[in-house]
C-alpha cells in the first residue's frame, strides 16, 4: 500500500520540559487531514535530547492519541536495555503499532545485527521495523544495510519493514529492488523526490516532508502523481535544507501554531533572517 508516514517531533515548554499537549493537538490535525501512519524516530523525535522515560512518554502519547498505524522508535540500546525498553512499551502499544529498532554502533558483521533483531523480536507483540541508518564500520568507513540481511530477517518472521536511508542513492535503488516485495519499504531523506526515484525499485512509502505541514500536498501526489506537489516540495526543501531540515521544520511547525513552540538545548540559534525565509516559503505554499 502506498502511503505517507509522518514523523512526530518532540515538543517542549518554555522551561525545556517535554510537553505532550501540543503533540496531541498535532496528532488530531494529522488525523483530520487523512494521515494514516505516524512514526517516532531518532532524529525528528529528538531521542538524543530525551531521557528513556521521556521517549516512553512521547511514544505512549502517540500510540494513545492516534487511531491509525503507528511505528514507534526505540533508541540504540544494548540488548539488555532494549529488552527493558520493550517490556515497558508492551504495556501501551496496540495491534496497530510496530516497534522500530536502531542497532547500536559499531558494525562488525551481519551476524551480530541479525542476532540483535531476532532476540528483541521475541520480546515484541508484533513484527518489527528496522531504522536503516548508516552505521560506522569498526574497520573504518561506514556500512549500509544490504538486501541479504533484510531478506533473511523477513524470512525468519522478524521483520515487517524498514526505514530506508542508504547513503548512496544509486546503490539504494539496487538495495530496494532486491528486497522481498512483501517488505514495507519507507524511504527517508528526500520524501517525494526520493520516492519518485525508488518506487520502480519497490519502495511503497515515504517519510513526510512538506506533508508534516500540509498533508494534502503529499496526498495529491500519491493519488495522482501531481507534479505541482513535487514542485512545492522542491521549493520548500531549497530553503529548509539551507538551514537544516529539523531546525527548519520546528520553526515552520511553530509558525503554523501546530507544535514545537520551544526548543531544548543544545539547539542551534535561529536568526531572524532564516526564520523569515522559512515563513515566506510556507506562506507561498499555503496560498498556492
Amino acid at each position: 500500500m502506498k502511503r505517507v508516514v509522518v514523523g512526530i517531533p518532540a515538543s517542549y515548554d518554555k522551561d525545556q520540559n517535554l510537553e505532550t499537549t501540543s503533540t496531541i493537538e498535532y496528532l488530531k490535525y494529522l488525523k483530520e487531514k487523512a494521515v494514516h501512519t505516524v512514526m517516532t524516530t531518532a532524529g525528528t523525535s529528538h531521542f538524543n535530547l530525551l531521557s528513556i522515560e521521556e521517549i516512553h512518554t512521547l511514544n505512549k502519547t502517540v500510540v494513545e492519541n492516534f487511531d491509525g498505524n503507528k511505528i514507534i522508535g526505540i533508541p540504540a540500546l544494548s540488548i539488555i536495555h532494549a529488552k527493558k525498553f520493550i517490556e515497558i512499551a508492551n504495556n501501551y502499544i496496540d495491534e496497530n503499532t510496530n516497534l522500530m529498532l536502531l542497532y547500536p554502533e559499531r558494525f562488525y558483521s551481519e551476524k551480530e545485527i541479525i542476532n540483535y533483531m531476532c532476540i528483541l523480536r521475541e520480546c515484541t507483540k508484533n513484527k518489527i521495523y528496522i531504522h536503516g541508518k548508516t552505521i560506522r564500520n569498526a574497520a573504518g568507513g561506514v556500512w549500509d544495510y544490504n538486501h541479504k540481511t533484510i531478506n533473511t530477517l523477513f524470512d525468519l518472521g522478524v521483520l515487517k519493514g524498514i526505514k530506508e536511508e542508504h547513503s548512496n542513492l544509486s546503490k539504494s535503488y539496487d538495495f530496494v529492488s532486491n528486497l522481498d516485495n512483501r517488505i514495507d519499504v519507507i524511504v527517508a531523506g528526500g520524501s517525494m523526490r526520493r520516492f519518485e526515484f525508488l518506487k520502480s525499485a519497490g519502495a511503497n512509502s515515504f517519510l513526510s516532508g512538506v506533508g508534516n505541514l500540509f498533508p494534502h500536498v503529499e496526498k495529491e501526489y500519491l493519488d495522482s502523481g501531481s507534479l505541482s506537489s513535487l514542485e512545492k516540495e522542491k521549493k520548500m526543501f531549497n530553503i529548509f535544507m539551507e538551514f537544516g531540515w529539523h531546525k527548519s521544520l520546528r520553526i515552520a511547525l511553530k509558525y503554523l501554531g501546530l507544535t514545537c513552540f520551544y526548543d531544548r538545548e543544545p539547539w542551534p540559534q535561529v536568526k531572524q533572517s532564516e526564520e523569515q525565509k522559512i515563513i515566506n516559503i510556507i506562506e507561498e505554499i499555503k496560498n498556492e
